[in-house]
């Protein structure tokens, strides 16, 4: 593999040029299958998102036209990359500026934005004034609601897929994908709403304590994502009180599925019950060709075994009350600093509540869009299966090596194309070692594949005590414990409570690891991405977008971690 793109690659935009790995890390961390990016993401999840912009009003449908691909996001290494750019002027029309959204939903640090005269269009900011006025005053989002609707029908009336044939497995598939332009309206309009709450916070405080917002902020409440992790946590208080249930995970969690049912029927069907309900959630769950808790039940198992293992005083409930006092006291130190002004006072109340409101909404829309993802998958895996037992290919996820313009080959009959996906395959695989850039601008070429640093061959200095390492602030809360660090999800055997989850990035999936954790730092991320969301519903203090943090901290070392605040502070080696 040569050169600087590979089979699923999308034209940057002249116009809006600034892309970033930020807040696209923690929720697609990895490449992106070629099946995922040509089924699902190229032709609707980035037509949808362009959608949404314009039902926004921050946009004109002009103004997104005449490109190859929609410009609000793009493939390049095969990683996915959003357009800060068009984020950027979204917050110059509605009138908090370039620099909120870089806080909010990226970095401080980012590229500094080019300005042109088309960013400003009055028109759309009108419009967009009334919406600003609309976030910080609605308790409602039917669009939301309406979305949900659709993928929970959807999910119930799945087709019995295994008595389905291989092309109506295909069928399902596609059929499945077009909804994606529909849910992607409710998760980038909650996702973009969500950064005015924070935005008009931080400028009625002015200079304030940065780590202020985030205290205000707090924990919201009904957040979609966190949802799995209360459940689990019920399932692992049942092992914990059950000297039976607790031989059995005792014994390992290989062939631990099979032992449960027929051991322990009953709470087997509790956990059949979990997984029907949370079987769409997994690690890097916005591509199709990864497993989800539904085609690998082993991963939500393997987090039960660890939650075990906590006293039931380190439930969720029982974390939510420190972040309570602090946003409590951090509302009364705003309150002093405005003083009798009565108009600020209500406009910050308004401020918080729509600041939780939308946290939760966000993380509504990114499940709406999850579940229906997740029914893409789930009829592609099952062809896998079968063609694997067909001696077709290799192991089941080699089907997403495919494009979408050869499903029909693959249905029909895939061993003509074994090697082509074998081939694909290997170099997919290559890519997880590469370390993309964290932006790419269209005003300069692209580096090639080969050229780019590769993540084995890094070689960052490692921390010494007394060091501090400075990230966002992302969940409020102080907490000290030994370093460990976790690449993948499917470490977690390792990870012993108490300990601090030091990790690349993580998406909602990685949540129920977040209760056996005193605290969380990630490389990348910040206080508006979905699994910092999840931190602070959890109570978990979190550091996020603390750069090179896996390779700088060994495991052992003891930290103590300042979510408010993103410090990461080295206590000894």
């Amino acid at each position: 593999m040569t050169g600087s793109s590979w089979a699923v690659e999308t034209p940057p935009s002249r116009r809006y040029p600034v892309y970033t790995r930020l807040n696209a890390n923690d929720v697609m961390p990895d490449p992106i299958t070629p099946l995922g990016a040509s089924l699902v993401w190229i032709p609707h999840i980035l037509p949808g998102w362009g959608n949404a912009y314009i039902k926004l009003d921050s946009f004109t449908p002009a103004e997104l036209a005449g490109e190859e691909a929609s410009p609000v996001a793009g493939f390049m290494y095969g990683y996915l990359y959003i357009n800060q750019t068009c984020g950027r002027i979204i917050g110059i029309r509605a009138g908090i500026g370039a620099e909120a959204v870089d806080a909010a939903f990226f970095s401080t640090n980012s590229p500094a934005h080019v300005p042109s005269p088309s960013d400003v269009n009055e028109e759309l900011s009108a419009r967009m004034a009334q919406r600003l006025q609309w976030a910080l005053t609605t308790t409602s989002f039917p669009e939301l609601d309406e979305d949900r609707e659709i993928a929970d029908r959807e999910r119930a009336h799945r087709p019995d897929l295994r008595t389905a044939t291989d092309e109506a497995l295909v069928a399902r598939a596609r059929s499945m994908a077009p909804l994606q332009r529909l849910m992607w309206r409710g998760e980038v309009i909650a996702g973009n709403q969500a950064s005015v709450g924070p935005g008009v916070i931080a400028s009625l405080l002015g200079d304030a304590d940065p780590t202020l917002v985030v205290r205000l902020v707090g924990h919201t409440s009904d957040v979609d994502s966190a949802l799995p992790s209360f459940a689990l946590w019920d399932l692992s208080r049942t092992v914990r009180e059950d000297p039976a249930l607790t031989a059995a995970f005792d014994s390992g969690l290989n062939g631990l599925l099979q032992r449960l049912r027929t051991d322990h029927p009953d709470y087997a069907d509790r956990f059949d019950a979990f997984v029907r309900e949370f079987g769409y959630r997994g690690p890097s769950e916005w591509d199709i060709g990864v497993h989800s808790w539904e085609t690998s039940p082993e991963l939500p198992l393997a987090l039960i075994d660890r939650l075990r293992c906590l006293a039931d005083d380190a439930s969720p409930s029982a974390r939510r009350e420190q972040p309570e006092a602090q946003a409590a006291a951090a509302l009364a130190e705003a309150l002093q600093m405005l003083g009798s002004n009565e108009e600020a006072v209500q406009t910050l109340h308004m401020a918080i509540a729509s600041a939780r409101r939308f946290a939760a909404w966000r993380e509504r829309g990114k499940t709406n869009a999850v579940k229906l993802i997740h029914e893409v998958r789930a009829p592609l895996f099952e062809l896998g299966r079968r063609l694997v037992e067909r001696g077709e290919l290799d192991q089941p996820q080699q089907v997403f090596m495919a494009l979408e313009s050869e499903l029909d080959t693959l249905a029909i009959g895939g061993t003509s194309m074994r090697e082509t996906l074998r081939q694909r395959e290997k170099d997919w695989a290559e890519l997880f070692d590469i370390d993309p850039p964290t932006w790419v601008t269209s005003s300069e070429p692209l580096t090639a594949i080969e050229e780019l640093p590769r993540k084995s061959a890094k070689d960052a200095a490692k921390v010494r005590p007394g060091d501090v390492l400075a990230g966002a602030p992302a969940s409020a809360g102080i907490a000290r414990g030994r370093a460990r660090v976790i690449h993948d999800i499917t470490q977690i055997a390792s990870f012993e409570p108490g300990e601090i989850l030091v990790a690349p990035q993580t998406d909602p999936s990685w949540t129920p690891l977040f209760m056996v954790a005193s605290a969380v730092v990630v490389d990348v991320g910040a206080m508006g991405s979905h699994a910092m969301i999840v931190s602070r519903e959890l109570g978990v203090p979190c550091a996020a977008g603390v750069t090179d943090a896996t390779a700088r901290i060994p495991d052992g070392t003891m930290l103590e971690v300042d979510g408010s605040s993103g410090r990461v502070t080295v206590l000894e080696g």
